[in-house]
């Protein structure tokens, strides 16, 4: 097994020898010390193996004797080399590839997070910007122990967090609270308020005392339910309030005003055929792409254009992230032309946006009870103006100030 680490390392030729002296041929070869092993004899000829070194030295005895040397196989590392050193850039490269591989796998060049789902990403990447993380930075300089306490400690309805490598990706995952903390609720004390003016249609009061009734007409900022609640003496007078928080449901028909104008002329862009889409490449923080090569072939355009980018991070092995991006970028050139509306154009369009806004009001729960449009025409184009008489829910609930207090006391006494 040793012999034959030697004959590889030191190489060695399987050869073919014929002729009609070949003892003569090998006595020569054992008197000055050339090593042939493996000698067999193949009807006329004998195959034997050599040391590489050592065939240039069979030269003299092959012309002696008259012996015919054929070399059948080459084996070892010395004929390697030949192949080596005319291809010694592309061996350079892969060598300097894998030295740049291994010191890159040793930085984050990737971050996601799992299971956040109160906490938006943005808070996740405030809070690992803070703590000095971020990407480029190197994996040893990480404690993930440490951080994990920190962000446990920053946000309090997480329960359990991990944060791990795989690859050059930095995973934070979290596991947060999903049961909801009690809310503390408090009778500040508010009234109901009109949120504008109409004709009350109707009035369930749960809590707080009511200061109309259906039929009345109120304007904005009118106490619809107060909630002071009087509390009244033997002699029915007020002695007193209780203050709460006014509940009630409320409906009021009211006007809404509705308003819209278009122009006549409107720009329409009108992409042209001629686009264009090269390669481009991202590497650590630098950017090549071939439209410089492209402006200087065909001229630099000063017409507009659209740009889109699909932007790919290059990845190794499914978790090895490289600061390395790649992609196509597509500019598309486009001009503005100017167009105009017929009018009947312009009342299908306004007409169409009023039948939108009255689906809204449909969404919110508001019934329509009567409506009104008026279309006109202006220098400019068209504009549209409607009344829609609705009935929907009002009121707003408002902090009982001190003044309001004070003149309840007044009355008191």
């Amino acid at each position: 097994m040793q012999n034959n680490y030697i004959r590889y390392i030191k190489g060695s030729l399987i050869i073919s020898l014929g002729g009609d002296y070949l003892e003569r041929f090998f006595n020569m070869c054992r008197m000055h010390e050339i090593y042939l092993w493996n000698i067999k004899r193949e009807n006329e000829t004998c195959i034997c193996e050599v040391y590489a070194a050592d065939f240039k030295r069979l030269v003299p005895f092959l012309r002696k004797t008259g012996t015919r040397a054929k070399v059948i196989k080459k084996s070892g590392i010395p004929f390697y080399f030949p192949f080596i050193k005319k291809r010694i850039i592309f061996f350079a490269g892969v060598v300097a590839c894998l030295v740049m591989l291994y010191l890159v796998t040793g930085y984050v060049w990737a971050i996601e997070y799992v299971g956040n789902l109160q906490i938006s990403d943005d808070e996740m990447t405030d809070f690992l910007e803070e703590e000095n993380i971020h990407y480029g930075i190197k994996k040893s300089s990480i404690n993930c122990e440490e951080e994990e306490k920190r962000l446990r400690k920053r946000f309090e309805n997480v329960t359990w967090t991990s944060i791990y490598f795989e690859g050059t990706k930095l995973y934070v995952e979290v596991k947060e609270n999903e049961k909801a903390e009690p809310v503390e609720t408090r009778l500040r004390g508010t009234n109901i308020v009109a949120n504008e003016a109409g004709v009350i249609t109707s009035i369930i009061t749960r809590n707080g005392v009511p200061m109309v009734k259906a039929g009345d007409s109120v304007e904005k900022g009118d106490v619809l339910v107060a909630g002071n609640v009087p509390i009244y003496n033997e002699e029915q007078l007020i002695a007193g309030y209780h203050i709460y928080d006014a509940d009630a449901d409320i409906s009021i028909r009211t006007l809404t005003e509705y308003h819209a104008s278009l122009k006549k002329t409107y720009p329409q862009i009108c992409y042209m055929k001629n686009d264009t889409s090269v390669g481009f490449l991202e590497a650590f923080g630098h950017h090549i792409d071939a439209f410089p090569i492209y402006e200087l072939l065909h001229g630099k355009k000063t017409v507009p254009y659209e740009t889109t980018t699909e932007k790919k991070q290059l990845i190794l092995l499914d978790n090895i992230y490289l600061p390395i991006y790649y992609g196509k970028i597509s500019k598309k050139e486009y001009y503005i032309r100017y167009m105009t509306y017929t009018k009947d154009e312009m009342e299908a369009l306004l007409l169409e946006q009023f039948e939108k806004f009255l689906s809204g009001l449909h969404e919110k729960g508001v019934q329509i009870v009567e409506k009104s449009v008026k279309i006109e025409e202006n220098r400019e184009g068209m504009e549209i103006n409607g009344s829609v008489l609705v009935i929907k829910p009002t009121g707003e609930h408002v902090d009982i100030t001190t003044t309001q207090q004070d003149e309840d006391e007044t009355v008191k006494e």
